[in-house]
């Protein structure tokens, strides 16, 4: 009698926890098959989801919902996302091996641009309505610094994970802020004439784009000051440094292009066009190319920087802008 009772008892469990339900939107009710492939994960502003991309057959495999996704970065070991939730006010955490939201991060009105720290300890938030850049410990996923930056709206960090350059986009006073991220030395702005967008960081520049500028603006490190500028297509974007640091690399908005700087001589050497209001930049793992986002036609193409041409193109979902790859 209690060999049945305990028979009843363990197939009534499994039934309950088979069963169960799952009210949460933003987490699968099934883990989804492991891929054996790296997966990108591409803000859809349009459709108020991040989407899950199988690289290598280029197929997606989930939409996960995250409202006015904007900053979006990955770990260095590819086991989390991070996703700024603009309206929400939080950043929202993905495991890539679920590809669930695993946490939520109350970070300040109007997050938008997200930075790691080379070594994954830390991830920078640009928090724009409180006028912060607010610090997270990745191991806690919790904050652990708040730094005062005026309408603070992106970040790159340097190399050796020490400094942020934080695009500072205070109406009366644009700046490039630089922060210290190990210590608590007081931060440094640098004046600039227009309000920056995104930052590139290298050893000894930071390349950015800047709203109304037709150009990528160049802050020398060595010196703090300002070198000229490098003209582009128009409208630049996203700025961003190849895997081996031999290219940087804008996007035009106006021409829908890919733009490939020399550092050296810091000229723009090639252009490949893209697609309509070219975003956001990835570089491929391999280093031999990179990953663009059109928002305007709603796909991301592959660059190859050996041909200079567009050899892949992808439907993605509406209006795709940043990108993050799984190393």
């Amino acid at each position: 009698m209690n060999h049945q009772l305990n028979v009843y008892a363990a197939l009534f469990l499994f039934g309950s926890v088979a069963c169960g339900s799952n009210d949460d939107p933003s987490t699968p009710t099934e883990a989804p098959p492991e891929s054996p492939h790296p997966k990108a994960y591409v803000g859809l502003y349009g459709e108020q989801a991040v989407a899950v991309l199988d690289t290598v057959t280029s197929e997606v495999s989930r939409k996960i919902p995250v409202t006015a996704p904007d900053g979006l970065i990955i770990t260095p070991d590819g086991a989390k996302v991070y996703v700024s939730s603009m309206d929400t006010g939080s950043v929202k955490v993905i495991s890539t091996q679920s590809d669930a939201i695993v946490s939520s991060i109350d970070v300040g009105s109007k997050p938008a641009g997200l930075a790691i720290t080379p070594d994954g300890s830390r991830v920078v938030v640009s928090v724009g309505g409180a006028n912060e850049a607010v610090i997270v410990d990745t191991s806690t996923d919790t904050i652990v610094k708040h730094i005062s930056v005026p309408a603070a709206h992106a970040a790159c960090i340097s190399a050796d994970g020490q400094h942020a350059y934080v695009a500072s986009q205070a109406t009366d006073a644009p700046a490039v802020v630089e922060i210290d991220l190990i210590g608590d030395l007081p931060v440094k702005s640098t004046p600039v004439d227009k309000a920056p967008r995104m930052l590139s960081c290298t050893s000894d520049k930071v390349y950015f784009t800047a709203v109304g500028v037709d150009a990528v603006e160049v802050l020398d490190l060595t010196t703090g000051k300002l070198t000229p500028p490098i003209a582009s297509g128009g409208s630049p974007h996203d700025v961003r440094t190849s895997r081996d640091g031999k290219l940087e690399l804008v996007v035009s908005q106006t021409l829908g292009d890919l733009e490939l700087i020399d550092p050296a001589s810091d000229s723009v050497v090639a252009s490949v066009p893209t697609g309509k209001l070219a975003h956001w930049i990835t570089p491929l793992n391999d280093g031999t190319g990179a990953y663009v986002t059109n928002e305007g036609d709603d796909n991301l193409v592959v660059v190859d920087f050996a041909t200079r041409r567009v050899t892949k193109t992808i439907s993605i979902g509406k209006a795709p802008r940043k990108m993050a790859l799984q190393p």
